[in-house]
């Protein structure tokens, strides 16, 4: 959620710095006509950009608050089908489908297995921040072992651990 919220909040602060240099753009231009020919320019720009880009960005903007609602959806509230997402936000469920791929492929929505219609919780990958600190390692090959249900499993030597065999 983090990474979204940055891309929001970056996304609205370019927004609006463009919106206000058009809006002080347009008084540059008369002000500044036949006395400072680089104000005059500068205010020139400042409109131009502003005129075609504040638009694309506020649109931007708007896509990104989307995206991050739908993320919120399935971190806060556990809405986890496209369908019940979409009957939640009043979307359309291709709409949904689009904005979690999206999401996806762009890291915002992490720790999921997505099938097209329903996002499941990725149990594999989760771990604690212990395990993930200290790797373990085969008292008998010297290999990483594999977190199993019972204990630990070498897929080097096939041997099995239990927690307390490990040192």
């Amino acid at each position: 959620m983090k990474k979204i919220n940055s891309e929001v909040r970056k996304s609205f602060i370019i927004s609006l710095i463009v919106s206000i240099l058009f809006v002080v753009g347009i008084p540059m231009i008369p002000i500044f006509a036949g006395k400072n020919w680089v104000l005059m320019a500068l205010g020139i720009v400042f409109v131009v950009v502003g005129f075609y880009g504040m638009p694309l960005l506020w649109i931007s903007y708007a896509g990104k608050k989307r995206t991050k609602r739908i993320i919120q959806a399935i971190e806060e509230e556990n809405l986890y089908s496209n369908q019940d997402i979409a009957m939640q936000l009043q979307m359309k469920e291709k709409e949904v489908y689009s904005e979690i791929t999206k999401a996806i492929n762009k890291g915002y929505l992490k720790g999921y297995l997505y099938n097209g219609k329903e996002l499941t919780i990725n149990n594999a990958k989760k771990q604690t921040k212990e395990e993930k600190l200290t790797i373990k390692k085969c008292n008998n090959c010297g290999g990483k072992l594999e977190k199993t249900d019972s204990g630990y499993h070498c897929p080097y030597c096939d041997m099995n651990f239990t927690k307390d065999e490990i040192a």
